[in-house]
């Protein structure tokens, strides 16, 4: 049987019941070679090599005691080992049965020492006897082919006891239901060969060697005391401007006479606001995204890390629409206060400056005059809200700057997280995740620390590790696992580990390359469903406001404003508050409801990059550094490497700015002679220009639509998602990577050329073979000399 894929000869007892013999291959494939591995001993000869582990059929029947003798002799286990043997292998042309079986418990012929024959030899089924692997295994080659061409029905695979697909719906009888993925455990002499790197860490203090030993207490430049310092300088500017025009309007009758609508002091009072506050956020932003960057793991630095921390928070902001409140769960209150009160200044900033200044009538009926002033209650909440920004970032401040953050430089990007985990003794944890739906459900919970450590062999090493975690596997879990066994055993004792590992080894080379594993993800607002919505309802919306503004020159001649507009002594006016508040805060809702969108093109950028057959650069997958960029400096960088989906995107991201700096300062309240009544007029230069960007913007959702290199098996918003696409990559044993001491080394290794791959170095997002020697999918070079070409996926 050629599909299988093993070395196997086909004899049977009678033409009802085929057995297959499996031949063991002596064939080794290497882990590595000699330019791609450490120097390390425990990375070179045999400890380099695996044997590929191949399919085998499970047998159906104990074996006969002739032939448990024949497996105890020596002769025929060396007979065994130099091929299958032609020819009838037992008395009555009975087939062999493979040498690692082991003997059933459930047969009850299996004591009759003295008989050479077994009964039910006639082709019926015996009593006793599971045949469910035989249908397992038939099942298995019927489907494979239909999942590899895109045909079988996608389901949770990782979740199934049995790993094959089921293609025939179970019409709601629950046959899928409540059903676990089995793992083996891997034996110590395992983990060893597999280059998995179990050393014994022993957490050790930075040594006085500067340079082979940098410190670990790199900080973003926004969150130093610098950045930070001129971040608070300016909000207490804008508390105590805030503070100067509510006392001088109040002292003085305004802050300055009402000369025309539309004129220089127009824009003043109903635009410059909002201007200045958008710049803060803008700030806020870039300092969001390096608090999200650096906090999981700053936590593994920590004195008490958190247990879930690398693999449950995000490394992106999600704080925009709704308020970020995971950080609460894992101890780290100051970022999470932080994050809250940014997301409150997000939301109510722009849309409380706007509405900051009205004009009001001064003096006698006919003596007097309209003058521009500040309306005190808002005037005082901005104080407040602003002020508790200072707070906010004085905390961050000293959250940040109280102790070593575990990095030597800035994660921004894939490349900066390989000397993380280069020699990282967790990788063993991350064993077929990178086709888990949810790597967070897959890893379990353990402290871990990001540091300096020292190995058995006194090496000092750094980057994740778990100091419980020995050779033989997690020390802490070894004494626990042993006082199971025996009860485990006592109470399962039909179990076949061996069994077990073929059928969950054949899931995973077949999750590996089915195309439903590979483009099963994308973020929840870009798939199809919610993109077509996103379509619909942003070109009803922009129709609906065209035609509510131009049916009737509506807005052009003005229309009641249903409120009273008498400002009081506060300066305070229902009908102003409500036509210059609730535009600016509708605008805000959708420049917030944008960022998502954006930072998801730039995260997901390098790997649409490396989706390429051709494979790309490592200046434009393994380097990019999108989510880290300022606003327009990401339009410009994704300009020049020709990523033009992510420069309009971005480009977009924030030109919708101003929309809520438009709509708040467009409206406002004034007496017409001619109707002999108030109405709410428009400055139509705005209110065009704001069409102009609403139109925009909603066109713009044509082209949100991720293509399939877009696509990942998962997400890819914590650091263990990544790492689960990197965990067995050849790149963590490259020299070229092997341990650089600053960013401008990482930056330089990654560009350079291994002997025999030309000029450039290529990397790709696909199959490719591990350190182990198994397929695995992620992220390596394209070529390496001696092996195949990965296997990319076509998008």
């Amino acid at each position: 049987m050629p599909g299988l894929g093993v070395s196997a000869n086909l004899r049977s007892v009678n033409r009802s019941h085929p057995q297959l013999i499996r031949s063991p291959s002596q064939q080794s494939i290497a882990a590595s070679d000699d330019y791609y591995s450490f120097s390390d001993p425990s990375l070179n000869s045999n400890n380099s090599k695996v044997t590929v582990l191949r399919y085998e059929t499970p047998p159906s029947r104990n074996p006969s005691p002739g032939n448990i003798s024949r497996r105890n002799n020596p002769q025929d286990s060396t007979a065994r080992s130099l091929g299958p043997v032609q020819g009838p292998a037992t008395k009555g042309n009975q087939a062999q049965l493979p040498d690692n079986m082991p003997p059933s418990t459930s047969n009850p012929n299996q004591n009759n020492a003295g008989s050479s024959e077994r009964p039910h030899d006639s082709g019926t089924p015996t009593p006793g006897v599971d045949d469910t692997p035989y249908i397992r295994f038939a099942i298995d080659q019927l489907t494979r082919d239909e999942e590899l061409t895109g045909r079988g029905r996608q389901a949770s695979t990782a979740s199934m006891d049995y790993p094959v697909e089921r293609i025939v719906s179970d019409e709601g009888l629950g046959y899928t239901s409540g059903t676990k993925r089995v793992d083996r455990p891997k034996t110590p002499k395992e983990k060893t060969e597999s280059g998995d790197f179990s050393y014994f860490f022993a957490p050790i203090s930075p040594p006085d060697d500067g340079y082979n030993y940098p410190r670990l207490d790199f900080i973003p430049f926004v969150l130093r005391p610098v950045a930070l310092a001129s971040l608070i300088t300016v909000c207490l500017a804008m508390c105590a401007a805030l503070i100067f025009c509510n006392i001088w309007s109040q002292r003085h009758d305004g802050l300055w006479a009402y000369s025309g609508f539309g004129d220089s002091r127009y824009f003043v009072f109903q635009f410059l606001p909002q201007l200045l506050a958008i710049l803060i956020t803008i700030w806020l932003f870039v300092l969001q995204s390096a608090v999200y960057r650096i906090t999981p793991l700053s936590i593994l630095a920590s004195p008490n890390p958190s247990h879930r921390a690398l693999q449950d928070l995000p490394i992106r902001p999600r704080n925009f629409l709704l308020p970020e409140l995971c950080h609460f769960m894992h101890g780290e209150f100051l970022v999470g206060i932080f994050l809250l009160v940014m997301w409150i200044v997000n939301i109510f900033a722009v849309p409380l400056q706007s509405c900051l200044f009205q004009t009001r009538y001064y003096g006698d009926v006919g003596q007097g005059g309209f003058r521009w002033t500040s309306v005190q209650p808002v005037a005082w909440t901005l104080v407040a809200l602003y002020g508790l920004l200072v707070l906010a970032l004085l905390i961050i401040l000293f959250r940040f700057a109280r102790g070593e953050s575990g990095l030597m430089w800035d994660p921004v990007c894939l490349a900066d997280i390989i000397p993380l985990i280069q020699r990282s003794n967790i990788l063993p944890d991350f064993d077929g995740t990178e086709v888990a739906p949810d790597v967070s459900e897959a890893l379990s919970s353990r402290p871990l620390r990001l540091g300096y450590w020292s190995t058995k062999d006194h090496e000092i090493l750094y980057g994740i590790g778990d100091e419980h975690r020995s050779l033989g596997g997690d020390a802490s879990e070894n004494t626990s696992q042993k006082e199971k066994e025996p009860a485990a055993e006592a109470s399962q004792p039909d179990v076949d580990l061996e069994q077990q590992q073929l059928n969950t080894k054949g899931s995973f080379e077949r999750m590996l390359h089915s195309p439903f594993t590979r483009y099963r993800w994308t973020a929840w607002f870009l798939r199809d469903t919610f993109v077509v919505a996103w379509i619909l309802f942003a070109l009803v919306f922009l129709i609906a406001f065209l035609v509510v503004s131009f049916v009737n020159r509506a807005i052009e001649n003005g229309f009641l404003p249903l409120l009273p507009t008498l400002a009081s002594s506060s300066g305070f006016s229902s009908s102003n508050f409500l036509y210059n508040f609730i535009p600016a805060l509708l605008g805000m809702v959708l420049f917030l409801l944008w960022q998502p969108i954006d930072l998801y093109f730039r995260a997901v950028q390098p790997f649409a990059s490396l989706s390429s057959p051709h494979g790309a650069s490592a200046e434009t997958s393994l380097l990019l550094s999108y989510p880290s960029c300022l606003p327009f400096e990401v339009t410009f960088l994704a300009l020049i490497s020709r990523h033009y989906k992510v420069a309009y995107i971005s480009f977009m991201a924030t030109a919708s700015l101003a929309i809520p700096v438009l709509a708040g300062g467009v409206f406002m309240a004034r007496f017409y002679v001619r109707e002999n009544q108030v109405r709410i007029s428009s400055y139509m230069p705005a209110y065009y220009t704001l069409i102009g960007f609403l139109a925009i913007y909603a066109l713009s959702f044509l082209f949100v639509w991720p293509r399939r290199q877009r696509y990942l098996p998962h997400a890819h918003t914590s650091y263990a998602d990544v790492i689960s696409f990197l965990y067995q990559s050849p790149l963590l044993a490259d020299k070229v990577f092997r341990e650089p001491k600053t960013n401008a080394d990482l930056v330089a290794r990654a560009m350079v050329a291994p002997p025999g791959e030309g000029d450039t170095a290529l990397y790709a997002f696909g199959v490719y073979r591990g350190r182990d020697g198994k397929e695995h999918l992620g992220i390596d070079r394209l070529k390496r000399p001696g092996r195949a070409e990965m296997l990319v996926s076509p998008t």
